[in-house]
């Protein structure tokens, strides 16, 4: 299942979406291994500060893979950390998950639907060469992300794009898009503002080459060796200098985990974004953690209509699986205290969560053969699973194979060592199952990412339900407190029509030195930019 993507942040995070390539899709869902930076105490829900903020001279960051591209318009969503702190956003997405002005003074929703937005800019902003931020120059640079080969492109492709002043642009859509203001802050390359220098010479954003943008840093190449280290310095002419709490930053690559708490116990690295599997030594060191559990493992049923598998065409057979998972067990055993249980796709406190949902699919093997022998499968059947050698998916459909076979499920796991064999096989409609992974996101992005007909990777059967894509539909055009009613009500659906049988969250996490603050997370905001991290005293 996600997130491939930005996490896809650790392969990349987040997380596998149509937004994404079919293959940097399965990279983000493979990035159980997000991690960044953290300050205070060890807890599920965000960081303490360590004390009050001070000016800091150098932080040095430590990622675990190296960007595709230091251009906004085309790197994927794994590489926006890099790429965000020389390039202002339209918006800023704060740790706490609400929207805040960067670029953009104003903005609002013109009418209903949702599919007008009205942006009013900040006056007086320049880029990094000197040029205006005008209405135009952000224009232009959204129409090249909507046209550039980017795995956030599609979030675009209906939008046309209009300067109605200097200062002032609307943006309307064919369809409804409920959070495009969230998809145009610093954790979306495409929100992520070229200056027209910069897009006059797209060659030249490159990780070898200089940046242009208006962020609150600069790039360094000479200071800089790609795949190694990437340097950016306070940029002078930035409009808000509070936001620039050091003078330098530094982003290492570093791919083994030990190496970088070793690293941090030296003071050569000050925030690690690796995974949870580097807890124990850095909590050992001396290091804050601080991470939720949005990386989702299981089986995404994706053969519902019983293509190649007739007994997953029957409703009572997908919740048989469910109910034959003792999911409190296999996470203990594969997991530890770094997974959370769930038969839900969302976490606590996310978009579409419901407490009453969480209570679905208790452990009763007797039920799962139950609904079985009334599917007419007493005997039970064959189920091949497709997985892959890496992110533990062959190990999880090992264990949920083992729990599938005391009711008669006879589980035939397939693991793959390659990426791409693993996103083509799960559209080429020759594994009815798939043990995989995705970051938890807004149900809207579920929607397009995951469970929508057009979700070609991780909807590879092309599943579609009328109930299903009419909450979608007005979900997406609804005010708020409405949206959030009906994505109830697609959580529901998904759960009690077993399009999933999820099994364990596992979380982000961000290890970092003492003298490290200003980090936290919240289920809106899961992964933690260099931006928001400062020194303390």
């Amino acid at each position: 299942m996600h997130s491939l993507d930005r996490t896809s942040r650790g392969l990349a995070p987040r997380t596998v979406r149509t937004a994404r390539t079919g293959l940097v899709a399965a990279c983000a869902a493979l990035s159980l291994t997000l991690t960044a930076c953290g300050g205070g105490k060890n807890t599920a829900t965000g960081a303490q500060d360590t004390g009050k903020s001070v000016a800091g001279d150098t932080l040095t960051v430590a990622e675990q893979q190296a960007p595709t591209a230091l251009n906004p318009g085309t790197a994927d969503l794994g590489s926006v950390d890099f790429t965000m702190l020389s390039y202002e956003s339209l918006f800023y997405l704060s740790p706490e998950g609400t929207v805040q002005p960067a670029l953009a003074k104003s903005w609002k929703y013109v009418g209903s639907g949702n599919t007008e937005l009205s942006v009013t800019l900040r006056p007086g902003v320049k880029f990094a060469d000197g040029e205006a931020v005008t209405a135009d120059a952000v224009k232009a640079s959204l129409e090249y992300a909507k046209k550039a080969q980017g795995n956030q492109a599609h979030y675009l492709t209906d939008a046309t794009i209009t300067a109605t002043g200097p200062l002032a642009l609307t943006i309307k859509l064919a369809k409804a898009n409920p959070i495009l203001p969230t998809l145009l802050t610093q954790s979306y390359g495409i929100g992520q503002i070229i200056s027209p220098k910069g897009l006059a010479s797209t060659s030249s954003l490159t990780p070898t080459k200089t940046s242009q943008g208006a962020g609150p840093y600069i790039y360094q190449p000479s200071d800089s060796v790609a795949g190694d280290h990437y340097t950016y310095t306070a940029n002078p002419g930035y409009y808000d200098k509070s936001k620039q709490h050091y003078k330098k930053i530094v982003i290492r690559i570093v791919q083994n985990g030990q190496t970088a708490v070793n690293a941090m116990k030296t003071g050569q690295i000050d925030v690690y974004k690796g995974d949870y599997t580097s807890a124990a030594s850095a909590k050992a060191a001396g290091m804050s953690t601080v991470g939720l559990p949005v990386i989702l493992q299981g089986l995404s049923l994706i053969d519902r209509a019983g293509e190649v598998s007739k007994p997953l065409g029957d409703v009572r057979v997908r919740q048989a699986i469910n109910y034959a998972i003792d999911r409190d067990a296999v996470t203990k055993a594969l997991l530890g205290s770094a997974g959370t249980p769930t038969v839900q796709t969302v976490i606590k406190g996310g978009d579409g969560y419901s407490a009453d949902l969480a209570k679905e699919y208790p452990y009763d093997p007797a039920k799962a053969k139950q609904l079985l022998k009334q599917a007419g499968y007493a005997d039970g059947f064959t189920l091949p699973v497709l997985a892959a050698t890496f992110v533990g998916f062959d190990t999880m459909a090992e264990a949920i194979a083992g729990q599938l076979s005391k009711v008669g499920i006879k589980v035939k796991v397939t693991a793959v060592t390659s990426i791409t064999t693993f996103v083509e096989d799960q559209t080429n409609h020759k594994y009815p199952a798939v043990s995989g992974g995705f970051t938890e996101e807004p149900m809207y992005l579920e929607g397009l990412d995951l469970f929508m007909p057009g979700s070609k990777v991780f909807n590879g059967f092309g599943s579609t339900a009328p109930e299903l894509t009419e909450l979608f539909n007005k979900a997406a055009a609804a005010e708020p407190a409405e949206r959030a009613k009906l994505d109830q009500q697609m959580q529901e659906y998904l759960v009690k029509n077993a399009w999933y049988a999820p099994v364990a969250f596992t979380p982000v996490n961000y290890y970092v030195r003492p003298g490290i603050g200003g980090v936290k997370v919240s289920a809106g905001a899961p992964f933690v930019s260099p931006l928001a991290v400062y020194a303390t005293k």
